[in-house]
């Protein structure tokens, strides 16, 4: 009989990986074919300098995701492991997320208004709706974690569909207006809907009631030092992967950012696609740590390493030989510039996402301190090199940049560490 039980649940664990796994890559599929799609036609419907400028915007609503402060992430780990505060911290984060839109509208008003991001007129409007965006999106993350914490990542991922296709179809027929604000405010009420549908379902998982009241600002401070190394994560994450738009938008003209623009949308589809194998285990790996199971978390290591070495190398070589002519025609850049960008993010992309198996493993059994303070080294030596770089040998620097500062701080470090935090659970576990 026991040995019954433990089938059935294994066949129950395997097939909740299975439909997260799926969601997943449906829902990535969606978005891909939505950027796919949206992207020569914003490009052609705007124009290179409208085209930057809404690029610049939705990659400051990304790049501000950090201002959940890694509560998010924390949130997570708590549902996890039961704590008893849950409840409440959930109420206390939404009003403290609410108030993060009464400071940030000012401070991006004032920064639009000095010209200090070259967005030109109308930026009362895109400041209001850049605020209302990064609230919007961090409140979203935050009942999609309560989901998460019952490992239904499917859920979240079926709404998030929804929410891409919606989207989809009012930007394909907004930008006939050539309007940046119209296609924002479209973003922002497709986001309403989407967050109503995460909070019902996440009211199914942890009944939890909102009631300003129960702000508890004692509470609020406990979970930002429980939070802050995941904070510092997200940090890192943003200085890699989304300051670069920022920076050479005050450094190149508007043709130069629209370039690199289309290239990382383009790639941060086959990266987050092949991130997702690893992406989806985080419950799991939380509930094998709670159980102390280090020896099966170490072999669950080595597994979905080689796993995901083998798909990427894969991918790597049908991207340089398959997808290339299809992005240099896609893209309408065909030249030299383009064609050597497309290379050098092949490679950059390819250790990102070998990378990310022990960036995971890291975050999920939060053993991430010493690993975030190399992955913010990691970002503020490649925004340096690009810098300089950039001044150099154009957008291509910047890529080249990035690829140098990846390889020689946490491709390395990341996976030497785990497995050395690893051994040392399973060397103490083993003496008791």
């Amino acid at each position: 009989m026991p040995s019954r039980i433990n089938i059935l649940n294994s066949i129950s664990a395997n097939s909740r990986y299975f439909f997260n796994l799926c969601s997943t890559f449906l829902s990535q599929i969606v978005s891909a074919l939505s950027v796919l799609i949206l992207t020569p036609i914003l490009l052609s419907k705007l124009g290179a300098a409208d085209f930057s400028i809404y690029g610049v915007l939705l990659n400051l609503v990304v790049f501000s995701g950090i201002f959940d402060f890694g509560f998010n992430i924390g949130l997570l780990k708590k549902l996890i492991s039961k704590d008893s505060s849950a409840e409440q911290l959930i109420s206390t984060l939404l009003s403290f997320f609410f108030l993060l839109f009464l400071f940030g509208f000012p401070i991006l008003y004032l920064l639009f208004s000095k010209d200090i991001f070259k967005l030109g007129e109308n930026y009362l409007f895109y400041a209001f709706l850049t605020a209302c965006l990064i609230v919007q999106n961090i409140i979203a993350v935050l009942f999609d974690v309560v989901i998460q914490s019952a490992n239904k990542i499917f859920v979240g991922k079926i709404i998030r569909v929804i929410k891409v296709s919606l989207e989809f179809v009012l930007i394909l027929i907004l930008c006939n207006y050539h309007s940046i604000v119209l296609l924002l405010s479209a973003s922002l009420l497709v986001n309403c809907l989407y967050i109503l549908l995460l909070w019902l379902n996440a009211k199914k998982v942890v009944p939890f009631v909102f009631d300003i009241n129960d702000f508890s600002l004692v509470l609020l401070s406990k979970h930002f030092v429980f939070s802050f190394w995941y904070f510092l994560s997200s940090v890192a994450g943003m200085l890699v992967f989304n300051s670069q738009v920022i920076l050479m938008n005050f450094f190149v003209g508007a043709e130069g950012v629209a370039k690199y623009l289309i290239i990382t949308r383009f790639y941060d589809i086959i990266r987050i696609g092949l991130s997702n194998f690893t992406i989806v285990l985080f419950p799991t790996l939380a509930k094998i740590q709670a159980e102390g199971n280090w020896v099966l978390l170490k072999s669950f290591f080595y597994k979905s390493l080689l796993r995901v070495s083998i798909f990427a190398i894969l991918v790597f070589f049908l991207t340089l030989f398959i997808a290339k002519p299809f992005f240099l025609n896609w893209s309408k850049y065909s030249d030299t510039e383009m064609n050597t960008l497309f290379i050098v993010f092949s490679i950059f992309i390819l250790f990102i996402v070998i990378e990310n198996v022990a960036a995971t493993f890291i975050s999920a059994l939060k053993l991430n301190r010493l690993p975030t303070i190399v992955a913010i080294f990691q970002g503020i030596l490649g925004l340096l090199l690009g810098y300089f770089l950039l001044m150099k040998y154009g957008i291509i620097g910047m890529a080249i940049a990035s690829l140098i500062a990846l390889i020689s701080t946490n491709f390395i470090f990341n996976p030497w560490y785990l497995v050395k935090k690893m051994n040392e659970h399973i060397k103490l576990k083993s003496t008791i």
